[in-house]
């Protein structure tokens, strides 16, 4: 039978630390109990955990002491801290210093199990890479930084270029939360006309304007107690910036119509490819919005600066082709060196495009550089053209020095500007 992940609980409290312990087992872990901070370094010098949770206060020292100790040893290991109510000002510190998330005791046991887990997932993630969709987020770049967000309720701001994979974060990082069985759901804010962004995100009830034949759940019921991803914020109008302003606040919205307000307790993700500084600067993005929706913010870096990934990503690209009907592919060593030298100004979704269209007009099944970049093909054409021009004029040129000097090479050859031996080779090419 294959052992389950191993977690390390420091926990002096007799019967809770037996208590869980029997259900870490019984949920297929691996569980090592350390009863003081002596005992859990111990335990972590000689061997590796997958998860450590530790209380703040024990018999010969606290949490804190455990994790500046610790350090040599826990390397990326998640370590969560249980602490009473009255001793969360040290656990957020401890949290500001590095530890993943605290819980106040005492604890909900499944919940405290469904944050294990999610940890434990967000952790090997990378190896999820033969999915596409996983390929193509950048959370093998900042995996760490999506981990960590995950576990929160905070709301999150990624930022990038148009195309890096933005939306794609958001679903891995809903899938690694506590949330990740309830609803996604993403919304292009520059896509909503303006008479209907209230209907579209806070819903409408039957009647409540012209045209209102029937309620409408809006996006934040949609989403419930899941994720409701904002896609380029920046582009919101101003009057619905102060509306989400105020759900984030207080957690209430009103339908267009009702009569009373609902409660929104899921998350928000939110995304922009704008300069928020400069809109902000003018008047056109709340700056009091900003920092409600920036609580974490995560930026995604333009393809250009991950070339080490684009060998993989396009892999997974043809991958997914395959999956959907096309004939299995490869790519060349040219065609490699060629993807990995672009610029990508479209990022991702360039790189996607390229190979999707190169899979449909390449002649054969191994993909050339001129079947991912048809403009090399041109540029070649072009090239070769010019140069015959130039070849015709030369041809011209020498023809008409040697008739202009009563057929005399030498005196032709001066008045080009060239040895008699270049003019004669130049004139056997022709």
């Amino acid at each position: 039978m294959t052992a389950g992940p191993n977690v390390l609980l420091i926990e002096d409290d007799e019967i809770l630390g037996g208590a869980m312990i029997q259900r870490l087992t019984l949920e297929g872990f691996t569980a090592t109990w350390a009863k003081t901070c002596q005992q859990g370094l111990g335990a972590l010098q000689t061997r590796s955990f997958d998860f450590v949770l530790s209380d703040i206060v024990l018999p010969d020292g606290s949490g804190e002491s455990v994790f500046i100790s610790a350090q040599p040893w826990l390397g990326n290991t998640p370590i969560v801290f249980a602490t009473a109510f009255g001793e969360v000002e040290q656990a957020v510190r401890l949290v500001k210093a590095g530890a993943d998330d605290y819980i106040i005791k005492p604890y909900d046991v499944d919940e405290l199990v469904a944050t294990i887990r999610a940890s434990l997932t967000g952790r090997t993630a990378t190896e999820r890479w033969k999915s596409p969709e996983v390929a193509a987020s950048p959370s093998a770049h900042r995996g760490d930084d999506l981990r960590r967000a995950a576990r929160s309720d905070l709301p999150v701001l990624l930022v990038g270029e148009t195309g890096v994979g933005k939306e794609v974060a958001a679903r891995e990082l809903h899938a690694q939360s506590l949330r990740s069985k309830a609803p996604f759901v993403a919304v292009n804010c520059g896509a909503i006309p303006a008479e209907l962004l209230e209907s579209q995100f806070f819903g409408h009830e039957k009647g409540a304007f012209t045209g209102a034949t029937y309620a409408h759940k809006g996006y934040f019921e949609e989403a419930a107690d899941g994720t409701l991803f904002l896609d380029e914020v920046g582009e919101l109008d101003l009057r619905l910036q102060s509306a989400l302003l105020r759900v984030l606040e207080g957690g209430d919205y009103r339908p267009v119509g009702a009569s009373r307000s609902k409660r929104f307790q899921g998350r928000i993700v939110a995304a922009t490819n704008a300069d928020l500084k400069g809109l902000r600067e003018g008047r056109l993005f709340r700056d009091d919005l900003y920092y409600r929706l920036a609580v974490i913010e995560i930026a995604i870096p333009p393809l250009r600066e991950r070339r080490h990934e684009i060998a993989a990503l396009a892999e997974a690209f043809l991958c997914e082709a395959e999956h959907s009907g096309a004939a299995k592919a490869a790519i060349s060593d040219d065609a490699l060196s060629a993807l990995v030298s672009h610029h990508w100004p479209g990022n991702i979704r360039e790189l996607r495009n390229r190979i999707q269209r190169a899979l449909v007009f390449a002649e054969g099944t191994v993909l050339r550089a001129e079947d991912l970049f048809p403009e090399m093909r041109l540029q070649s054409k072009s090239t070769t053209a010019l140069a015959a021009t130039r070849r015709a004029a030369e041809a011209d040129a020498i023809e008409k020095a040697i008739v202009a000097s009563g057929g005399r090479i030498g005196e032709a050859a001066r008045a080009l500007g060239i040895s008699r031996t270049t003019l004669w080779s130049r004139r056997q090419k022709k």
